[in-house]
């Protein structure tokens, strides 16, 4: 006899029942029984479980957003120009903000690989031509300083997402250098609101981006590998040294050549602007050749080898054994070479002021050291009169007049700067506070040149045009208060020889000299790093006095 199991069993599927108790006939799929699932209350804790068609809705709205997305930006690069494709990735660089600030906290973050791309980045800034890049389709160009620089940023976005230690560093570093960090974090805030409510947003929100990612993050960075002790200072030195004597090979053979090195070997896919290459490759005179090396103009190689003279004297007064001074000497003596090779007015006096403020320094920390020695008592006091009759001679006498002041042949620069003053003023006084946004200044003053172009020389007219009185005082007054700080703390220290404080707070003072005929930013990521490396040397002062005090106490 056949009982009711088996008799189902020769039915179709569709036919088939569940057995005692349940009703024949069709079976709902499994995508149906979960879009009619109703809401069920799960744990109280808990958020109750969805209904399937709320759930289906949701990603039926995601998947229509992205159809819809992607045939927005598919339609926009074809017939938007190329000019304006860098503002249509901004909503997908916030997307990328957004997923990096939701990453979870862990135990391990990027650290290692952001300190060796910060080494990396510095050797790209200065051994590579940024002119000498990759352009695709009126896009920004892709150099190898850019492409270094977006990774060091993505990395240190993730940094701070992920650790919490990380975080902390950084904010003890900052919280232990003010006024510097405070200022300079308060010009960072101007430079976004002078650009949002500049005289042309659309066109200097792309130039804040690309120095958000390129110039910004080498102070965090810098303060954070050298604060926390992952990197020395005289690691960053020996690496900056090494990378400028390299420079000055290469000055010295271009000067024999009469031209830039590479000026006949570009490859043409690496031309991304004739007319900045005509610029750049066509040679300057002045009485000689004027030598540019990796840079865009002879001025900025010129304000590079006077900042680097502080580091040689300080390697100077803290060498050991005759071999060693006698060769940071002969180094000292090439960047004077450099300096004169580069035809700039600004690489002499900023090597004066150079080994003048360092001198200075010295001499205080000298006899606050050796109090019974009459070296630095002796260089304390001549130091006054020394410079009395320095500034006589640069009055009086022709030949150091014409090298320092310039002659006959530099009066069309000098005139031109008098007159940028002049107009300059007048357009400040009309945005005081924050200016006509980055790269408007030019506009704005309206001074140009024999050829037509637009130009500001002076950094500290560029400065108060673009970002206003606010960010003038802020930039240049976090400048002068690490001048202040590094020279007191380097003074006062108890280390032994002469501590890096004195050189850097002389190279910052050189800058400050530089920055008053010159407003070229090609030297503009460096600065950062240099103004990052002092915020870290503050700290690390401060924080060896506070172990000495609880050695003391103890």
């Amino acid at each position: 006899m056949k009982t009711a199991a088996s008799l189902r069993s020769g039915l179709p599927r569709w036919r088939r029942g569940r057995g005692s108790g349940h009703k024949r006939g069709w079976r709902r799929p499994a995508w149906l029984q979960a879009l009619l699932r109703k809401r069920v209350d799960v744990l109280p804790l808990y958020q109750p479980q969805r209904a399937g068609w709320v759930i289906a809705a949701r990603r039926l709205t995601l998947l229509v957003f992205l159809v819809f997305a992607a045939a927005f930006y598919g339609i926009a690069a074809a017939i938007l120009p190329p000019s304006l494709l860098g503002m249509m990735a901004a909503p997908l660089g916030l997307v990328a903000l957004a997923v990096i600030w939701a990453l979870p906290e862990a135990r391990r973050a990027p650290t290692e690989a952001l300190t060796r791309l910060f080494s990396i980045f510095l050797g790209a800034l200065l051994l590579w031509p940024n002119y000498i890049a990759v352009s695709v389709a009126g896009l920004p160009w892709i150099s190898v300083r850019r492409v270094v620089a977006a990774a060091i940023f993505l990395l240190l976005l993730i940094c701070l997402s992920i650790s919490r230690q990380y975080r902390a560093e950084t904010k003890e570093i900052l919280k232990a250098s003010r006024p510097a960090s405070t200022l300079f974090l308060a010009f960072l805030v101007a430079q976004v609101l002078a650009s949002i409510l500049s005289v042309s947003p659309f066109s200097d929100l792309p130039r804040l981006l690309a120095s958000t990612y390129t110039v910004t993050p080498m102070f965090f960075v810098a303060l954070w590998v050298l604060g926390t002790g992952k990197r020395s200072i005289d690691w960053w030195m020996n690496w900056l040294l090494v990378y400028v004597s390299v420079l000055m090979v290469i000055g010295v053979f271009e000067y024999r050549a009469q031209h830039v090195l590479w000026a006949y070997s570009i490859p043409s896919w690496l031309h991304v602007d004739d007319d900045i290459l005509k610029q750049v490759l066509t040679p300057n005179f002045r009485d000689t050749y004027r030598v540019v090396t990796t840079f865009t103009v002879s001025l900025v190689w010129g304000e590079l080898v006077a900042l680097m003279m502080p580091l040689a004297l300080h390697r100077i007064v803290n060498a050991k054994g005759v071999g060693g001074l006698a060769a940071w000497i002969l180094f000292d003596l090439a960047l004077w070479v450099s300096a004169v090779l580069s035809g700039a007015r600004l690489a002499v006096v900023g090597g004066i002021t150079a080994h003048v403020v360092y001198l200075l320094l010295w001499a205080l920390r000298r006899w606050r050291t050796d109090r019974g020695g009459l070296i630095g008592l002796s260089a304390t006091m001549i130091y006054p009169a020394f410079m009395v009759v320095f500034i006589g001679a640069i009055a009086f006498v022709p030949a150091v007049h014409n090298r320092v002041l310039g002659g006959g042949a530099t009066q069309l620069s000098n005139q031109g700067r008098q007159e940028q003053w002049a107009l300059g003023i007048p357009a400040i006084a009309k945005r005081p506070l924050l200016g006509y946004g980055p790269g408007e200044g030019a506009g704005a003053v309206g001074w140009r040149t024999q050829g037509g172009f637009l130009s500001i020389d002076s950094g500290y007219l560029s400065t108060a045009a673009d970002y206003g009185v606010i960010g003038f005082f802020t930039f240049f007054g976090g400048v002068v208060a690490l001048v202040l700080m590094l020279s007191y703390q380097g003074i006062f220290s108890r280390v032994s020889g002469y501590p890096p404080e004195l050189a850097f707070a002389a190279v910052y003072v050189t800058f400050l000299t530089s920055r008053s005929v010159l407003s070229q930013g090609d030297n503009e990521s460096l600065y950062w790093m240099l103004f990052g490396i002092g915020v870290a040397l503050v700290y690390l002062g401060k924080r060896a006095k506070a172990a000495e005090a609880a050695d003391a106490a103890a």
